[in-house]
Formats: structure tokens, sequence, C-alpha cells
């Protein structure tokens, strides 16, 4: 027997293949199929060759709006455009009924896989389609399928699977929402939704997906971008979360889902502005502290001023005295507020900073000013209790400097302010002065203000005399608040 090529039945030998194939040509008109893709699809050949492949097999008017039919148009033509293979997803397709059968639709899952056929001249002339149909596995799934879909709904989530090699975009109606399409409106890409991002988003939204697509170790994406809706105009707030699969021939694939987070976004703002509202609040209410203070300063120094014209008339030295006592008592108070208009915070003093300066000041005169020692920790004190203490250390070190070393001796002084016993706080003048059994330091005004100051600052008074000197000491609680 002669074997004669030219004799070989090709289109009998495609039409028998055990699998099911579908050839169409460039205008996507189907020119054959297998005898299995005809069982597979219960058609003909008459039904289908000859016709556009979506006009073979129209879309079910029972689920129009799923935008199956797009994806596998851009899938066809992605072959016609590159001259490469493409691996469909799962899609939904639902296959016309024999009118024998009652007509209608068949609802069935498919992963087409599309293949080119080239020329010579290597141009596509034809494309082969595997449907692969995977109908059972995912009636199988479809349980699961149900709860997700409940879980979404419940949830306000839309789910969507990108495909960043075709630009397919496959959705839920509850993503095309978000946008402001009706279901399957938009189309089966993701251009005309892209379009609708902010322009300061989309380039941070186009940086994400490269990035991930880029790295075959990241596997999660995530991006925030605002969108305007077509149907509104109105600004809304999107969450994107997502995962990157691979195909079989390690294309990508992104699936995931979008939250409108507008509500929360809208709340932030507010939040942001009543706190922007707030610190222009306590601004205005600094300033004016400080200028409360700034006056209150200035005006105690014409009390002061007022006090030493005064005392420059008098001839008496013990009244000239008592005037110098009253005005040191004024300036003490003067430098608090002097101070708390100096700083960032009108409510409250640093000591140290500030008993260094009193101290200094009441020394400046004297022949003690080396002598005179402050040991002060970081404590900051409301301006109510900082007065207090301002006036009992003006007695205090008046006192030392003035009684503890007579007759011209010099003598260290200290003093000292510091946590003792949890939440109390000391404040104590030492000296290795005289001691009271000396009779030469008066018990007079000056220890009446001091004790009745340690009242004010809920505190009490110790005082040591010693022939080895003299200790006051203040102790009063720490303001819980500070």
């Amino acid at each position: 027997m002669i074997f004669d090529p030219d004799a070989t039945d090709h289109a009998a030998i495609f039409a028998g293949l055990p699998q099911p194939f579908l050839v169409l040509d460039t205008a996507l008109t189907i020119v054959a199929a297998t005898d299995a893709y005809l069982r597979t699809t219960d058609r003909t050949r008459e039904d289908i060759v000859g016709r556009h492949i979506l006009e073979a097999f129209p879309e079910n008017p029972e689920e129009a709006g799923t935008v199956e039919q797009g994806p596998l148009e851009v899938s066809l033509r992605h072959v016609l455009r590159t001259g490469e293979s493409h691996e469909m997803a799962v899609i939904q397709y639902d296959i016309p009924r024999p009118q024998s059968e009652g007509g209608g639709f068949s609802q069935r899952y498919w992963t087409p896989v599309h293949t080119p056929v080239k020329g010579a001249d290597g141009a596509v002339r034809y494309i082969v389609q595997d449907p692969m149909d995977v109908t059972e596995s995912v009636q199988r799934t479809r349980e699961a399928d149900a709860r997700l879909r409940v879980a979404l709904h419940a949830a306000d989530l839309g789910s969507w699977e990108y495909e960043p090699e075709t630009d397919i975009w496959r959705r839920n109606a509850t993503v095309d929402a978000f946008f402001g399409f009706g279901p399957g409106e938009g189309g089966p890409v993701a251009a005309p939704f892209f379009a609708l991002m902010h322009p300061d988003d989309l380039p941070v939204v186009n940086k994400a997906v490269q990035d991930a697509l880029d790295s075959p170790d990241q596997t999660r994406v995530r991006f925030d971008y605002r969108v305007v809706d077509r149907a509104t105009g109105e600004t809304r707030h999107l969450a994107s979360r997502g995962e990157v699969l691979r195909t079989s021939n390690g294309k990508p694939r992104l699936i995931g889902v979008i939250m409108d987070v507008s509500a929360d976004r809208e709340r932030e703002t507010a939040l942001a502005e009543a706190v922007k509202a707030q610190e222009s609040l306590l601004d205005q209410k600094d300033l004016l502290l400080a200028e409360v203070n700034h006056r209150v300063k200035n005006s105690l120094q014409l009390v002061v001023s007022a006090l030493s014209l005064q005392a420059r008339r008098l001839r008496d030295p013990g009244s000239k005295e008592a005037f110098e006592q009253a005005i040191s008592r004024v300036r003490a108070i003067t430098s608090v507020h002097e101070r708390l208009y100096r700083t960032e915070n009108p409510l409250v003093v640093d000591m140290a900073d500030y008993l260094e300066g009193l101290c200094a000041d009441l020394a400046a005169n004297t022949e003690q000013r080396e002598d005179l020692r402050v040991e002060v920790e970081p404590l900051h004190l409301k301006t109510e209790r900082a007065i207090p203490i301002a006036l009992i250390v003006n007695e205090l070190v008046t006192n030392s400097l003035k009684y503890a070393y007579p007759d011209g001796r010099h003598g260290p002084i200290l003093l000292s302010l510091r946590r003792i016993d949890g939440d109390m706080i000391e404040l104590a003048v030492a000296d290795e002065g005289v001691g009271t059994t000396s009779q030469t330091r008066p018990d007079g005004l000056g220890t009446r203000l001091v004790k009745t100051m340690a009242a004010q600052i809920e505190g009490y008074v110790e005082a040591q005399s010693e022939t080895g000197g003299y200790r006051t000491a203040v102790v009063f609680p720490k303001d819980a608040s500070l």
C-alpha cells in the first residue's frame, strides 16, 4: 500500500481528536471544532462553524452584567496582538441548550487556553481554544463560594481579580457601585476604573502593583486611593487589599477586596480639624496667659517702684528695712510672672531655673553671693505653688544672708529642692552659722509668712537650730497633675 500525503484527510483527523478544541480565524470566526468540543458544548458544526464566537455562544440574558464575554474577547485579541498563548482564569460562560431539550442555558465554568497558530511569515493565522470545562470542580466548591459571597455582602466588600498582562478586570457588582457604574457597565478591563482615580493617587497605585509584580517574594498588595463617583461626582475613599497569584506559565494575577472607607476618612478629617481648632484655642490661651503674666509683672514692677520711692524718703532705719523687705517680697512674685510669660508653657514654672535666678538676685549685693549654692532637682510646678515657694525662699534665704554669719564672717548657705517619700517634696535652706539661741535671728513677720505660705501649699515647716548650723525645711505634696 502506497501512502499518499495529498489524500490525507486532515479535517477528519482534527475532528476525531479526543480533546475538545475549537479553531478561530483572525476575525474570531469559528472555522473548525473537534467532535469532543461539540459534545462538551452540546452543539453541532452547523450551529457554530462560520459564525463569530460571541454570536455562536451568546451571553446568557439571565446572567447579564457578569462581563464574562468581555474577558473572553480580550484574551483572544491579546493572542492576536502579541502572538503568545494566554491562559484565562476561571470564567462563567453558560452554554445554550438545544431546542429539543427545551432551550435556555446550562451553567458552565471554564478555564480557556488560547494558543496561536502562525503562518510561514510568522503572523497569527488561527487561534486554537482548549476550553477546559471545570464546572464540576466549581460546583463542588459552590457552598464555600456562597459563604464567601454572603460574607462579602455583609461586610459591604467588593471582590476583584486583575490580570496585568491583558488588563482584564473581573469584579462583583459592589465594585462597580463604588465607581458609579451599573453592573457590568464598566466593561471587561480596568482602564475605565483607573481613569476615575484621583491623579495624585494613580501613580501610587501603579507603583504598588508594579512592585508586587517585580518581586517574586511579595505576595500581598495594599493601596488606598480616591475615586470620583461618575454617577454623583462625589469623591470616595477606597482601600484595596489583595494577593499575588501566578498561573502555570508564571503569569501574575492579583485578587483581592475593596472597601469603602469614606466614612472613616471623613471622621479622621473631622477629628484632625477639631484637634487643629483645639490647638489653635490652646495657642490663643497660652498667648493670653503670657499677656496676663506680662501685665501682672509690669503692675508689680510699678508697685516695686512706688515702694522704692517711698523708702528713699524714710529716715527711720526700722521703717526703711520694713519697706526693703516688702520690696523683696514683691520682686520674688514679679520674677515668677516674668519667667512665665517667657516660657512655652505659661502654666508651670521650671523650679531649677527660677530658684537659681531668684537666689542670684537675692545675693547680688551681698558679700555672701559666692557662698550661696542652689541644688534643685528637675521639677516643674504650677504657678499657684510656685508663688508661695518664691515667698518662702525669699524669706529663708534673706534671713540666712543677713543673720547666719555676723561680724563679716563667711560660710556656706544651701538652698535645696528635692523629692522625698514618693509624692512629697522638701524645700530647705541650711547654713552653718549661728542658731536661734543666740537671739540674732528675729522671729517675726517673715516666720509667720513662711508658715502661712507652707499651709497654702498643704505643707508644714520643720526648723532645726543647733550650735553648728541652722536648717529650715518646708515639706509639701507634689501636684498630682504634673
